[in-house]
Parts: structure tokens; C-alpha cells; sequence
């Protein structure tokens, strides 16, 4: 039985909807980040967009709790480091390499510029998911630029389960901290001390989101935690808004005391909106969540977030760009249009990922089930409601 379709009628359609919407919210703020607007409409609608670049933590978030949700409820099977491994291979790693192909060998094959021919020294850091430590400083940096939050997200599941399975539920949210503690004291070190340090890419400054998550999911295993969690969902909501208020008022100062509790901010957030998500179903104003919509972008957003700035590059050397569809001048046309265009090509590129490639490979997940010891026999493990694909 498949992690995506174990305990189907348990799953939270929520839960896609908000991964759905990560992907839309990260597509939408590259996409109008092309966007120089000289009215006011345009800023406006560039503005509307402008923390999309968050919605990378909200897949944090995400990852975290439904990962550990998994590897919980995985704890007590014979093959728990096999299976997990196995199944993770099976859904990342394929799409992940076939892009590193095009993206390293198509330059090479049709004679691009020399801009976005990557030696095999950079490549490297690729091939092996540290390339969040490692930025390319040319043309062919913007088409790998989403990749490095895949990076983490492959060091979080090499880590993870080691520390889920040699630790109890306690010393596991123990750890979730000292993880918030490690990024926050690294940002404080790097603003306060050698601003130039990288504190958006390198993972030891971004592990607050997986952390939070992770956290939500080991408190929400036992007890009436999740009520409680929702309990304190307005209070810690508008103490991060407040705080990404305050730093947003300083934050193009010279001086930053604030800026190492940005990510912490917006997880918090997050976690706030996956704990209301979890706890009423996304019902009332968060209905939308749930939407065909959304939940359609879900499905699809692992390819989409891979192939979107691809997409915008390739097309925009070929003269798809924001001014050049400005009708009658209008930026915010302009801006319009190239969402317009963009986003079905985007699409349909994803859709035709995951149907012509990813589901093959999902499908071997069945080869990969998960077992409990009994005294005579392996029983299936039925992996935890609210997984991942």
C-alpha cells in the first residue's frame, strides 16, 4: 500500500490545497519578480506577491510534519531504513536527475553561451543535493535557483529517521528545538558578527520550518495536543506577524537586531496555518484550501516548483517577457499576460512529468511496504494517515 493512498479517507484535502498553494505562491513571486512597474497598479499587483519566496517554507513545514508523521508510525517495522529510503528514491530522485541531465547536457548539445555551460567541478555539487552551499555565479545559476531547497529537504531525510528511531517522542521534540536553536544562533552569528554570511541558503540557517513541523507532528501523535496547538494558533500568529512587521521596518537598515527571527517568524505562521488546517479540515475561511484548484496544483507541485523557472528563462530569450506584452504600454497588462502565459506552459510540463515519468516510478512503491515483527510472521504496516507521495 502506497503512502499517498494508505488510509485514503484520513487524509486532509487541506493538506494538498496547501501544498498546491506553496507551489502557486513560489511560481507566482519569480514570475513577477520579471516585473519592473512604473504604475501603480503594477506595483500593487507585484506587491501582492512579494513574500512569495516564503512559500519555500511553508513546504519546510510541511515536509517536517509529514515526514515524521511517517517515520513514526514506521518505528516499529523490520524494514523501517530500507522502505523509507526505497520510497523516498522512488519519488524524488528521478524527476531531480532527469532535470539535472537537461539542464547540465542540453546547454552542451545545442551550443548555448558559455554562460550556462556548467563545469563538471560545479556540477558536482548537484549531483550529490549540496548545492545550497555552493551558488554558481553565472547565467545558469537562475535556472537551478529553486533546487537548493531540495538540498535540505534531501539532508533532512538522510538525517531524520536515524533520530526518530534512536530517540523517544520527548527527546525528539528536544531535538526539534536545539535544531531552531542551531539556526537561530547561526543568523544572530552571521548578521551580528560576518554579515556576508549566507543565512537564506545554507541549511544550517533554514531549519526552522522543517523543525516546527516536525515538532506539530510528534505533539499531535498523543493526547488532545492539537487542540491545545489550536488553542494558541491566534496568540502565536500575531506574534509573528508583529515580528515580520518589525523586521520588515528595519530590515534595509545597517543594523539588523531583528533579522535572525525572520524564518523563525514565518514557520511559526505556517505551523499556525497546518495546526488549523489539521484540526477543523480547513472548514469555514479556510475552506478554500480544500479546493479542486489547489489540490490539483498539489498533485503536480514537486514538478512544477523543478520546471517554472526553466520554463521562464527558455521563454524569455525567445522574447516572452513582461514589456513585450504590454498592450499599449501598459505594465500591468504586461505583468498580466506573462502570468498568463507562463503558468499553462508551466502546467502542462508538470502534468505531463508526473503522467509520462514520476507515476511510473511511484508505482514500484508497491515492491516497498513497510513491516511489524509478530511472533510468526511479518504483518504489513499500514504507513500513517496524512502522508506524503
Amino acid at each position: 500500500m502506497s503512502e499517498a493512498t494508505a488510509h485514503n479517507d484520513d487524509r486532509l484535502p487541506a493538506l494538498d490545497g496547501l501544498r498546491g498553494f506553496a507551489a502557486l505562491f513560489v511560481m507566482f513571486y519569480h514570475l513577477t519578480m520579471q516585473v519592473e512597474p512604473h504604475t501603480v497598479p503594477a506595483i500593487a499587483f507585484k506587491n501582492l506577491f512579494s513574500f512569495g519566496w516564503t512559500g519555500v517554507d511553508l513546504f519546510f513545514v510541511l515536509s517536517g510534519f509529514l515526514i515524521t508523521g511517517l517515520l513514526v508510525s514506521a518505528k516499529g517495522s523490520t524494514n523501517y531504513f530500507r522502505v523509507f529510503y526505497a520510497r523516498r528514491t522512488l519519488r524524488i530522485l528521478p524527476l531531480y536527475y532527469l532535470a539535472l541531465i537537461v539542464l547540465f547536457g542540453v546547454p552542451m548539445i545545442i551550443r548555448l553561451p558559455h554562460d550556462f555551460v556548467v563545469p563538471f567541478r560545479d556540477q558536482l555539487w548537484f549531483w550529490f543535493y549540496l548545492q545550497n552551499f555552493h551558488w554558481l555565479g553565472s547565467q545558469f545559476a537562475g535556472l537551478t535557483g529553486p533546487l537548493w531547497s531540495l538540498a535540505i529537504e534531501e539532508q533532512f531525510y538522510l538525517v531524520w529517521p536515524l533520530v526518530v528511531l534512536l530517540t523517544s517522542r520527548r527527546q525528539a521534540l528536544w531535538v526539534c528545538a536545539g535544531c531552531l536553536a542551531v539556526s537561530l544562533i547561526y543568523r544572530t552569528y552571521a548578521v551580528t558578527t560576518i554579515p556576508h554570511l549566507d543565512t537564506y541558503y545554507v541549511t544550517q540557517a533554514r531549519l526552522d520550518g522543517l523543525a516546527i513541523g516536525s515538532g506539530i507532528a510528534l505533539l499531535t501523535r498523543e493526547g488532545d495536543w492539537l487542540a491545545r496547538l489550536r488553542k494558541y494558533v491566534p496568540a502565536a500568529t500575531i506574534v509573528a506577524l508583529i515580528t515580520l512587521a518589525a523586521i520588515g521596518a528595519n530590515i534595509r537598515g545597517e543594523h539588523r537586531p531583528l533579522y535572525p527571527l525572520l524564518y523563525l517568524a514565518i514557520a511559526v505562521f505556517y505551523g499556525g496555518i497546518l495546526v488549523v488546517a489539521l484540526s477543523s479540515g480547513a472548514s469555514g475561511p479556510w475552506s478554500f484550501l480544500k479546493s479542486r484548484l489547489l489540490r490539483f496544483y498539489g498533485r503536480y507541485s514537486y514538478a512544477l516548483y523543478v520546471v517554472h523557472v526553466p520554463v521562464m528563462t527558455v521563454l524569455w530569450h525567445v522574447g516572452i517577457t513582461p514589456p513585450n506584452l504590454s498592450l499599449g504600454g501598459s505594465d500591468l497588462i504586461g505583468a498580466v499576460l506573462y502570468i498568463v502565459v507562463i503558468v499553462p506552459v508551466a502546467t502542462l510540463l508538470a502534468w505531463l512529468s508526473w503522467h509520462l515519468f514520476e507515476k511510473h516510478f511511484l508505482k514500484l512503491k508497491r515492491n516497498f511496504v513497510y513491516e511489524r515483527a509478530t511472533e510468526n510472521t511479518k504483518a504489513p504496516l499500514l504507513a500513517a494517515p496524512l502522508t506524503v507521495e
